[in-house]
């Protein structure tokens, strides 16, 4: 199969990339520091490995798996680089832990539940060491009865929604809310981010509902919060990594260590993915395991693998290969990946209806900004789309234009 080779144009620095995306526990150490030596010894380009640290965000991990393997050679100037960028992630880490702890204080004084979503408290249970996952924000979950309150509390403690939101009707809040499934919020003394969620975009209300029932309590420096169970984790990773084609190389490291640390029920967690239609997205996410590290897979019957069609392995497979982020560039483009990612998604999850997948594809936030119809004539929105999206790409193609002749 094509995806089978697909590491062989790899360059030694790409394959130190994924060797280095995750820390391996003892029961694999030694697979992990021998794929490591042999990327070295492939005569690797520092410079490109440094850049794809940063495009991988993997800065603390990178270093803590190079620094556990004895007798490895990283030059000085690379390894200073290296150093500094762990340092620096490790510092972030600890802004963020303070804020956290203020933002769980703040939610436990109003009695509202709520749920920690990766940052640093996935990164502690995960690896036992809060540093250790680059986080750019804060992700927390609470009940979607509680968003109002919950965005009350994050104002009296300082934070505002972003510049992306402004101000909607009651039928416009509605709408976002059913399509999407987080606020985004600033700390008005820095800038640090916080998204607070109120569903995942691949669950359903009821599977929403029961992922908070089987949630467990824990305490995190001495505040109280909701902690996803191992069998809800696994595919929130799976489902996460997934709807961004695995792109970042640590999010499969992530899926890495709880499958090697014998965290993981693949037979029971793919039976209750049968039932959901998530099927596809934990064997998507098992087949990775194997092709990027060459982990073996769970004692699963074979007919399971081959009914995963091609298009959802090989296009993770070279969004991950790619040297650079995610391209911004104009509508049109952006459209064309939309009907692509929608391709993508329906494979992923049969499950889900073509009205789903065109309801959520022609769905777009900033309509309401562009034409502000009162609620009585909200239904006004679904004919005139077409058109909002002729302006939005308009408009975005004169501002590129002007951009560019500035």
């Amino acid at each position: 199969m094509p995806e089978a080779s697909w590491l062989s144009g790899a360059s030694p620095a790409f394959r130190l990339i994924l060797a280095t995306s995750w820390l391996a526990p003892e029961s694999w150490r030694g697979n992990q520091e021998e794929a490591i030596r042999a990327a070295i010894g492939a005569g690797l380009d520092w410079t490109e490995y440094v850049r794809l640290v940063d495009r991988h965000r993997i800065p603390a991990l990178s270093w803590a798996a190079l620094s556990r393997v004895p007798g490895i050679l990283v030059p000085e100037p690379a390894k200073k680089q290296l150093q500094e960028r762990s340092n620096a992630c490790r510092m972030e880490a600890i802004k963020h832990c303070l804020l956290l702890a203020e933002v769980l204080k703040g939610f436990n004084r109003a009695g509202i539940p709520v749920m920690s979503m990766k940052g640093e408290i996935f990164s502690s249970e995960l690896y036992g060491d809060p540093g250790l996952r680059q986080s750019r924000d804060l992700d927390l979950a609470v009940i979607r009865d509680d968003v109002g309150r919950a965005q009350a509390c994050l104002e009296s403690m300082g934070w505002r929604l972003d510049s992306t939101w402004f101000p909607l009707s009651p039928r416009q809040l509605e709408c976002v809310m059913r399509r999407e499934y987080h606020f985004g919020f600033v700390h008005s003394n820095a800038n640090y981010i916080l998204e607070l969620h109120w569903r995942n975009p691949w669950d359903t209300p009821a599977q929403t509902s029961d992922i908070w029932a089987r949630s467990v309590q824990s305490c995190w420096q001495g505040c109280l919060y909701r902690a996803m169970s191992p069998g809800d984790l696994v595919p929130y990773l799976c489902n996460h990594g997934s709807d961004h084609l695995w792109f970042r190389a640590k999010w499969l490291g992530d899926l890495a260590r709880a499958h090697t640390a014998g965290q993981v029920d693949w037979e029971e967690l793919l039976s209750e993915a049968r039932r959901t239609g998530q099927q596809r997205v934990l064997l998507l996410g098992l087949r990775l395991l194997n092709l990027v590290f060459g982990l073996p897979l769970p004692n699963l019957p074979e007919k399971q693998f081959p009914g995963l069609p091609l298009l959802l392995i090989e296009r993770p497979l070279r969004a991950l290969k790619n040297p650079g982020e995610p391209d911004t560039r104009g509508a049109l483009a952006l459209l064309r990946d939309r009907v692509r990612m929608s391709r993508y998604q329906m494979l992923l999850r049969p499950r889900k209806t073509w009205w789903e997948t065109l309801s959520q594809f022609s769905y777009n936030r900033e309509d309401f900004k562009v034409l502000r119809l009162p609620d009585r004539l909200f239904l006004g929105y679904v004919p005139l789309r077409p058109f909002l999206w002729a302006w939005r790409w308009l408009r975005q193609s004169g501002n590129q234009t002007r951009k560019h002749v500035a």
